[in-house]
């Protein structure tokens, strides 16, 4: 293993250096603006108690204790505080709400600064988002078109997806599009729980092995529409016939990094198949992102206050299987707490479980093993204070500029989307109008792998001067991207105010090939009597998430009363005891 030192420099040295590269020592392209620093850091994850401490106990049992307070241990505590369960949810961070979590700032804007969207992903995830507070989403929060632009080599493509926009693209786009629509017709395409389908043919290939086979795919098919468009892509003289499908791979690319946290050849076909069928269609959010799916739940929670107590600020440091239950050890102000519980619920990132549980390794070596595995990549949501509001042409713009590198950051969204309403319908937005204030804000997504060796135990966390050069080095892209686009369509320009860049350690796991074929089954059965309830069990994604959530309750009430059944509506994999 590397020394904290080493691992610094290997970390983040061709990130930083080619910011400098680019633009030189001093040269940033924005005038001075302060960045603010948000979100925790890869120490929260191990902190260390003082020495020889003996744990504080907590007089009060629980029925359950959640550790982690993102969506997929907030959905569910929903669930079990609705059966009468008595629940303590731990949590790392200072907020809960984990990479769901949006915001408010001093003037009252709200803004998404982690997630982005969720989409109309099947009607069991429909009754789970209704059920936990997102009533009438479809109503409330549809993103109207256009959704998505693409900035591809200095041009600018909007609505990208739709006529008469993918006609001025090389065909092969038209082509992934149909064959992506059409896999899905075939059920190759799975949904949750993606170990459950009944046809995992695309998790035995990466997105890019994948993506290759394409025009091969859509030439073995019969229908006269796909003979129509193979015809066509056959005589595009834009599409490059030695490698037909590298157009489309340098925007698959942007997407696998952002939402995935990988390259496409790392990532699993399934899971960028699940995840990219749906950018046709209509996706949802909220003006703060998905940080309403878990404002509503938190206040849900924080309603029932006899049932639901939180402790914030507090790391998981080891939970203990006993005959009648199990007790969680965490740190919080730097002092060692002890509480005792029926049940756990290990909603946080899979990879640490071995680290925390005790004896998972050792009694439970497969699937230890398999969340060992488990890569991770962090991510940066910089969110980008403006003066005014000088670009609403879309609400998220992919950008590929000609000297693209894979540390540069992959989207932009527009902060405020839902402002202003049309006049005159009360529930319908045009994100094109300016706000009638001067406040803009850009949300610019910053995913970027590191060396596996990273993800061991570290000592010493990432100097704050280093996010704030990452900071630096997005902005100073986005600028350099946008601006001509600006100036030269709207006759506008972008003048930075000010930055918060909000960093999200482990937030998006690598969902590899053979990740729903060979893991997902051996990871999900519950350890003893705690239950494992991350959307590392499927894809980073609020679907997932809150459906483990869900399936985790649903597992531990069976437990409690056998005679306990799944809703009609359910899926969720019951295990046996």
């Amino acid at each position: 293993m590397k020394n904290s030192k080493t691992i610094q420099l290997s970390v983040l040295s061709f990130f930083l250096f080619s910011a400098v590269a680019i633009f030189g020592p001093g040269n940033s392209l924005a005038a001075n603006y302060k960045i603010a620093i948000r979100g925790g850091d890869d120490l929260t994850f191990s902190p260390k108690p003082g020495p020889r401490q003996t744990p504080i106990g907590d007089k009060t049992k629980y029925d359950v204790v959640v550790i982690g307070g993102g969506l997929a241990g907030l959905s569910s505590a929903i669930f079990l505080s609705e059966k009468g369960k008595k629940i303590l949810i731990i949590e790392k961070e200072a907020k809960l709400g984990g990479l769901a979590a949006g915001d408010i700032d001093k003037k009252g804007i709200r803004y998404n600064r982690g997630a982005a969207y969720w989409a109309d992903a099947g009607q069991e995830i429909i009754n789970i988002l209704e059920h936990i507070g997102l009533t009438d989403f479809k109503k409330n929060y549809p993103i109207h078109d256009p959704i998505d632009s693409y900035l591809w080599k200095g041009k600018f493509y909007e609505h990208f997806w739709e006529h008469p926009t993918i006609e001025e693209l090389p065909v092969s786009f038209a082509l992934f599009k149909h064959e992506l629509e059409m896999s899905e017709k075939d059920g190759l395409i799975p949904g949750q729980p993606f170990e459950e389908a009944d046809n995992l043919e695309l998790d035995k290939f990466t997105a890019e092995q994948w993506l290759k086979t394409v025009p091969d795919r859509v030439a073995a098919r019969k229908d006269e529409e796909s003979k129509k468009i193979y015809e066509r892509f056959k005589k595009d003289p834009r599409v490059d016939q030695k490698d037909p499908m590298k157009d489309v791979s340098h925007l698959v690319e942007l997407y696998t990094r952002s939402a995935l946290g990988g390259l496409p050849n790392q990532v699993s076909a399934a899971a960028f198949a699940n995840f990219y069928v749906a950018e046709f269609v209509t996706r949802y959010t909220s003006p703060n992102g998905t940080g309403e799916a878990s404002m509503k739940m938190i206040q849900t929670l924080k309603s029932k206050p006899k049932l639901v107590s939180f402790k914030t600020q507090s790391t998981a440091t080891k939970i203990i299987n006993e005959t009648n239950g199990v007790r969680v050890q965490f740190i919080n102000s730097g002092k060692l707490h002890e509480v005792a519980a029926d049940y756990a619920v290990f909603a946080a990132q899979l990879r640490f479980a071995p680290r925390i549980i005790e004896g998972l390794t050792e009694k439970s070596p497969e699937q230890a093993a398999a969340m060992n595995g488990l890569e991770y990549s962090h991510c940066f949501v910089h969110v980008v204070r403006v003066k005014g509001h000088p670009y609403r042409a879309s609400y998220d713009t992919w950008v590929r500029p000609e000297d693209y590198k894979d540390t540069d950051f992959t989207d932009v969204i527009l902060g405020r989307w839902m402002d202003p309403k049309i006049k005159g319908y009360a529930d319908m937005r045009d994100f094109k109008k300016h706000p009638s204030d001067n406040f803009g804000i850009f949300t610019i997504y910053h995913n970027f792998q590191h060396p596996s060796d990273w993800m061991k135990d570290r000592e010493q966390m990432i100097p704050e001067d280093h996010f704030k050069t990452a900071a630096k080095m997005a902005v100073d892209g986005l600028l350099k991207n946008l601006s001509p686009l600006l100036k030269e369509k709207w006759g506008t320009k972008i003048e930075v105010e000010s930055v918060e860049t909000n960093r999200w350690p482990y937030s998006l796991m690598v969902v590899t090939p053979g990740h729903f074929t060979k893991l997902a089954k051996i990871m999900r059965k519950p350890f003893g009597k705690v239950f494992f309830a991350n959307n590392n069990l499927g894809t980073p994604s609020v679907e997932e998430a809150v459906f483990r959530g869900h399936c985790a309750a649903n597992n531990i009430l069976k437990r409690v009363d056998s005679s306990f059944k799944n809703e009609e509506w359910s899926n969720c994999p019951i295990e046996n005891p």
